[in-house]
């Protein structure tokens, strides 16, 4: 997983420095949103892996989430997923962030989708334990289908949870998301 990830930031990298007139509109003037399509506001499912760290091995994760850019191009949102540990044990977790991300801007396909930014919150253990987590993410959602306002993306999402007192893991999931 952390090599698809690797792969994803070289190849944005490399889409970054086509030209540097493209780049200045991929960083785009902060500002705060006035029109219901500047507050982007979305909800969305996901589906994917999470590997903890050790010896355990990699299961399903699944979750939604929901988030508005109140001010462009930051973004701010809820997220919540579970995904049950193959562990001997089967230990459910499921995690509760709050999360808050930089979205790109600009012409260079895909790059202009992608986001970077930061989740964080509480991670609940089937034992009744809360754990604390912090996980920097990267992403993207592409659009599929365009209607007046609304828009229905497909997009990828990776982060690196540190968690408290248990195994960190990489999360990759794919999203669907309504955008309205």
């Amino acid at each position: 997983m952390l090599k698809i990830l690797l792969v994803f930031v070289l190849l944005t990298g490399s889409f970054a420095s086509f030209a540097e007139a493209e780049l200045q509109g991929t960083l785009p003037d902060v500002k705060r949103a006035d029109t219901i399509d500047e507050y982007k506001f979305h909800m969305g499912l996901a589906a994917g892996v999470s590997s903890p760290e050790g010896s355990q091995d990699a299961t399903p994760e699944f979750g939604v989430d929901v988030g508005f850019q109140p001010v462009i191009p930051f973004g701010f949102g809820l997220e919540g997923s579970t995904t049950e540990l193959d562990n001997g044990a089967n230990t459910q977790r499921t995690n509760l962030f709050a999360r808050a991300t930089y979205n790109f801007g600009g012409e260079v396909p895909v790059l202009r989708s992608s986001y970077l930014g930061v989740a964080a919150g509480p991670t609940f253990l089937e034992n009744a334990n809360t754990e604390w987590t912090v996980a920097p993410l990267i992403g993207f959602d592409i659009p599929l289908a365009k209607k007046a306002h609304d828009v229905i993306t497909l997009g990828l999402n990776g982060k690196y949870a540190f968690i408290s007192n248990t195994p960190d893991a990489v999360i990759a999931t794919a999203a669907v998301k309504y955008w309205y």
